[in-house]
């Protein structure tokens, strides 16, 4: 199987720190308002890039946030159980995420041969290359302009 990681602010949604919304959260399709009127909006096409990718990979999170205010909002939007082993946590250390998972997923018998990590900053690729130099990095906004294209990407790299 492969793992395929993913961050969250500024990679699924357009929010820089969705950890500082406040509910109650008013949900529309593609986006939400918090209760001072700030707004978060899924990126175009994350929705279907979603589908698709449960049916190819493991799916989970590795996000520098608070899960007990992001939590919220994923089921909000309905994206939570797409996720297996998610780690949404208060710090910036994606590689201790990324090996906790890959432990979890061990303990449940998969066997993960392949990990691409999806995240719209290089700030924790050299740290995880480091801890973890299987893993494959794809600059989101950089590598890909959109989901259509990370799609492709993908596609290509099977």
């Amino acid at each position: 199987m492969k793992l395929l990681v993913l961050d969250l602010d500024g990679t699924l949604w357009d929010h820089e720190d969705a950890s500082r919304l406040v509910p109650p959260f008013e949900f529309h399709s593609d986006y939400l308002v918090d209760a001072y009127g700030d707004e978060l909006h899924l990126f175009p096409g994350v929705r279907e890039f979603l589908e698709w990718a449960s049916w190819r990979f493991i799916l989970t999170i590795a996000s520098w946030n608070v899960e007990e205010r992001v939590r919220p909002i994923l089921e909000g939007f309905g994206l939570w159980d797409y996720f297996l082993f998610p780690k949404i946590e208060g710090h910036p250390n994606k590689a201790d995420m990324i090996r906790r998972t890959l432990e979890e997923l061990a303990s449940i018998g998969y066997t993960v041969e392949d990990v691409i990590y999806v995240d719209d900053r290089e700030l924790h690729v050299d740290e995880t290359k480091m801890t973890l130099p299987e893993v494959d990095f794809i600059h989101m906004w950089v590598d890909v302009n959109s989901f259509e294209e990370l799609r492709q990407l993908l596609e290509k790299m099977r």
